[in-house]
């Protein structure tokens, strides 16, 4: 069969051509591609040929007497593929980025959220999306991006503070980070709690600072905030910290047992009561500012400030200033200081939607009876007088 088609390429194709002197039809071989025919065939002479000439080709074989000539340019968004030479005419492909449709390029197309990319787009083919897989995302809006595989936010050492989805991936937090004690603010928290800390800073008057912090973990029940944790946070955190951020750890150790639900739910009802203040939702950095300077005791900074309007949302504005005020002034009273910030803005003729806003939180921090609960719980659970022996008038 290989020998046949040899020898089917080795004969040239024919054509018909009527000899002018003679008016004898005669059978010439057709001229090969990249030339063209100089001189027909006679009785006694076979078909002369000659090359095209430049810019000119002649793709098959043919029994013309003239090539054709070369495609001068692409069309828009096309490059050059192959030049132009004797046997094949220019060839132009889309440009990256670009797929053919009929006769134009047109853009790749992009996957939307939840889809990633299986197979690229070329110049003849759009770009193929599929739904990413379990354990997988993509945020969408690439036309070359696969699906990417969740963070393992445990094989990093963190602990998981949202799980991934089809479009967004797992958020981490270093374990570390609820111990950290320092007043910089550079990214937009997400566990902003005015109404533990002000229930924690009630607690203030058991004195709970002055108990050993081993003491105070062993007391507590339910599962233990472990040593290590421990450790960093005695050395990262102020005495009156420490207190507050042992609570914190052991209130997230805890927070599916039963006997703690209530008091949960109670703090967990404060902060939405908290995030609904509505009045609050649309504050600009001018009236970030005037509610810093009228607070009491160490100002929040105002690179902090302009921190807290780049990263977070506009809602979470008044909590995030709040919280890194009470950062900075752990031993001022939460509900106090909203009270004295309210005096001054008033006398100030600061906005009525400004007053109104903080005029609510300060109430909700204020009248939340989760103070008691908590508060009464402490008391039932140290009332060990081991614990408190250097204290008389606490036991009082």
């Amino acid at each position: 069969s290989l020998s046949w088609a040899f020898q089917q390429q080795a004969i040239p194709p024919k054509y018909q051509y009527r000899d002018p002197v003679t008016s004898d039809l005669l059978l010439c071989d057709q001229c090969p591609p990249g030339t063209a025919v100089k001189q027909h065939c006679t009785a006694d002479t076979p078909t002369e040929c000659q090359p095209c000439p430049e810019r000119h080709f002649a793709e098959n074989w043919h029994w013309g007497d003239t090539c054709q000539y070369c495609t001068s340019v692409c069309k828009e968004k096309q490059l050059v593929k192959q030049n132009c030479n004797s046997t094949h005419d220019q060839l132009c492909e889309c440009a990256p980025g670009f797929h053919l449709v009929v006769e134009f390029c047109i853009t790749h197309s992009t996957c939307p959220p939840g889809y990633g990319v299986t197979a690229l787009g070329t110049p003849v083919s759009d770009t193929v999306c599929e739904q990413c897989p379990a354990g997988h995302f993509s945020t969408g809006g690439s036309s070359t991006e696969p699906c990417q595989p969740h963070t393992n936010c445990s094989d990093l050492g963190h602990k998981t503070l949202r799980w991934g989805t089809s479009t967004s991936d797992s958020q981490c937090q270093d374990k570390t980070a609820t111990l950290e004690c320092s007043q910089h603010h550079t990214l937009c928290h997400t566990d902003v709690t005015l109404c533990e800390e002000a229930v924690f800073q009630n607690l203030a008057s058991l004195r709970l600072s002055s108990v050993p912090l081993e003491r105070l973990m062993e007391s507590l029940p339910g599962r233990r905030v472990d040593r290590k944790s421990l450790e960093r946070l005695k050395k990262a955190c102020s005495p009156q910290q420490q207190v507050h951020h042992l609570l914190r750890l052991w209130k997230e150790q805890n927070k599916d047992q039963d006997k703690l639900y209530g008091i949960i739910q109670g703090v967990n009802h404060c902060e939405r009561k908290v995030s609904r203040c509505n009045g609050l939702k649309n504050l600009t950095l001018d009236d970030l500012l005037k509610v810093t300077h009228s607070l009491p005791g160490v100002k929040v900074k105002q690179e902090d400030i302009r921190a807290v309007v780049s990263t977070c949302l506009p809602r979470q504005y008044i909590l995030e200033l709040l919280h890194l005020w009470k950062t900075a002034n752990y031993e001022l009273d939460l509900a106090k200081g909203l009270s004295h910030s309210l005096r001054v803005l008033r006398s100030q003729g600061a906005p009525r939607y400004l007053l109104k806003g903080l005029k609510k939180i300060s109430r909700i921090i204020g009248a939340t009876s989760t103070h008691k609960m908590y508060e009464k719980m402490f008391v039932n659970m140290l009332q060990d007088e081991l614990c408190f022996k250097a204290h008389k008038p606490l036991n009082e």
